[in-house]
């Protein structure tokens, strides 16, 4: 098998040192080819250099790793972040099915984030095109815009959705169906689980084990033992009575 040829992008040296010797002792297979400590320096190695994986800091001085990424038109490496904060932007992480190392992490933890990385080789598309770094990318901007929009993954690429457009999200085991205000919808194939992650930020809240809704497309309350919410497209949707009283909380402040 040939090596996986991998960059490390952190601005902390021994953790630079650390993650080598990790690899270099317990990880065959993974050669090491440059190291750097900004952005800068990481963008310049990766070009010269065309690794097949970046280890790649979150927090960063200066700028962040997300900010390296967004330097290109088209990411052809393939990414496995590390940090030692678990915040927001692990969110849009996780929603896209990328892989995160959260400091200090054990040597269980990278072998298992390499088999991954390995595995994803191996079954990946040749013809794909769209890659699930290109996904996160937009939906970091879900967090991080005043217009928000949502990368939805289909079979044929991406659909981008302003988040304000969407009424609501219903689960249908390990996919999601959404609707929008124009009356169409959507089957996803990610759990309600992880669009809840992505978008309890922005103003949506899991009223039911099957439904997400958007509190800005909220009409009214009918009142019950749950209680139901009428939404904008003229859905009741039912609200369960254990999360009745926070989601009444939560609508009370729009």
């Amino acid at each position: 098998m040939t090596d996986i040829k991998a960059i490390i992008v952190d601005d902390e040296q021994h953790c630079i040192d650390a993650l080598q010797t990790m690899l270099l002792k317990k990880c065959p297979g993974v050669q090491v080819i440059g190291a750097a400590n900004s952005v800068r320096e990481g963008r310049e190695l990766i070009d010269e250099l065309q690794p097949d994986l970046v280890f790649l800091d979150v927090e960063m001085p200066h700028q962040n790793g997300f900010e390296l990424l967004r330097q290109y038109e088209k990411v052809t490496f393939d990414v496995i972040f590390t940090t030692a904060y678990e915040q927001y932007a692990l969110k849009a992480i996780k929603f896209n099915a990328l892989d995160y190392l959260l400091k200090p992490f054990s040597v269980k933890e990278l072998q298992d984030a390499l088999e991954k990385f390995r595995e994803k080789q191996l079954n990946t598309s040749k013809d794909q095109s769209v890659s699930p770094l290109e996904v996160f990318l937009q939906n970091m901007k879900t967090l991080q815009q005043t217009h928000k929009k949502i990368a939805l993954p289909t079979i044929n690429g991406l659909v981008f959705m302003p988040v304000q457009n969407i009424v609501r999200c219903e689960s249908t085991g390990n996919y999601t169906k959404i609707f929008f205000t124009d009356k169409k919808n959507l089957m996803v194939s990610r759990p309600l689980k992880e669009f809840e992650e992505l978008l309890t930020d922005v103003d949506f809240f899991r009223v039911h084990n099957s439904h997400l809704i958007n509190l800005q497309q909220m009409q009214s309350y009918i009142q019950g033992e749950g209680g139901f919410a009428l939404m904008s497209d003229g859905t009741q949707v039912e609200v369960s009575r254990r999360r009745k009283a926070e989601f009444l909380k939560k609508a009370m402040q729009f």
